[in-house]
This record gives structure tokens, sequence and C-alpha cells, in this order.
């Protein structure tokens, strides 16, 4: 269902940025302190008081990716009262990228020099997939709750011109959550 909406409504252009929704959700948020920087990172970088927005998200007037931001918006105020937890999922979604490819590498060299067979190499990347997968998949209630306070801001409040373009975002936060359950190495084969 999530990835259907974000294939029907993902590609909708709305009137506003990525980076003007983090600011608004930031401002509702009471965290107008919040350091935010707009530069490429391979990883999620965020903090109670750090958000690093890559360039995609900011300048995109995509719904699907106004609503990423707006989701990692949501993350920073979580952060600001359960910092140990976001911290947790962040480290996650870094593992769940991270791991499976290093894996990959170090198995591909595994099987060039016959330390292991071919067989094991593909059953040891499958754990390792299956593992992240694990982390993602026990980290996601952190993005859920994120993604609820911002959809119930942009239900409820004006944070966007308009009432259906609130309602919009706010299935699209929700839905963007379910995408990164899936390990960061797959999700960059599969394609975003």
């Amino acid at each position: 269902m999530s990835s259907g909406i974000l294939r029907r409504e993902g590609d909708v252009e709305v009137s506003l940025s990525g980076q003007e929704l983090v600011e608004r959700v930031l401002k509702k948020g009471k965290a107008e302190s919040v350091n935010l920087q707009v530069k490429k990172r391979p990883f999620m970088v965020l903090g109670p008081e750090r958000l690093v927005l890559p360039p995609r998200l900011a300048e995109s007037k995509l719904a699907r990716d106004v609503a990423e931001a707006g989701l990692l918006a949501g993350l920073v105020l979580m952060a600001r009262r359960q910092e140990k937890v976001v911290g947790w999922r962040t480290w996650a979604v870094k593992f769940g990228s991270a791991m499976p490819a290093f894996t990959t590498i170090v198995m591909f060299f595994a099987i060039a020099v016959r330390a292991i067979t071919p067989g094991m190499a593909i059953g040891l990347v499958a754990a390792s997939l299956g593992l992240a997968t694990i982390f993602l998949w026990l980290t996601l209630p952190v993005e859920r709750a994120a993604a609820s306070a911002v959809s119930e801001m942009l239900e409820e409040t004006p944070l966007v011109p308009r009432k259906s373009e609130g309602e919009k975002l706010a299935n699209l936060v929700r839905a963007s959550v379910w995408r990164k359950i899936v390990p960061g190495a797959v999700a960059w084969i599969g394609g975003k």
C-alpha cells in the first residue's frame, strides 16, 4: 500500500520545497535553534540540535522528496526528547547500508583467494542482509512515531497553503517510513 501511495502521489509537485517544510516543522515544534545545513552526506546526519539535509531533498518540490525531508525534521524533534532512541535508528540505517556492502566486498576477495566457497559467500552476504533488515525492522517504530507527529502537524495546522496538499504530504510521510526497511545496499541496487 505504501509503495502505491509513493508511486501514485510522489511525483506530484507541491507548493513548497523540502527545506521550507523542514523549517516550518521545526518552527511548529519549537526547535528553531536547530542548525540546519544543506550538503551532500551519504548517511542520515541528525540530532537534537543538528540536521544535514541533502540538496536533493532541500531543493526539490516533488511531494515524495518534500515528505522525506519532513520525516527527517520529525526525527530531529523526536531526538530532542529521546536522543538515544533516534541514535539507535540512525545507527541501524548506517549499518543497513554499510554492512551488506562491506560483507559483499570481503566475500568477493575471500572467493578470489579461495578462502571460502562461493556458496558460503552467498550465505554470508544473505545473512548480513538479514541482520541489517532485522535491525531496521526493530528500530522502525522510531521513524513511525516521527512520521506520525509530522503527519498530525500537516493535517491539523496550516503548514502548507492548501489542506489537500497537507493531507497528501501527511500520507506520503507515513508511507516513506516503510521504504527505509530495505537495507541500503538493496535499495541502491533496486533504485529509489
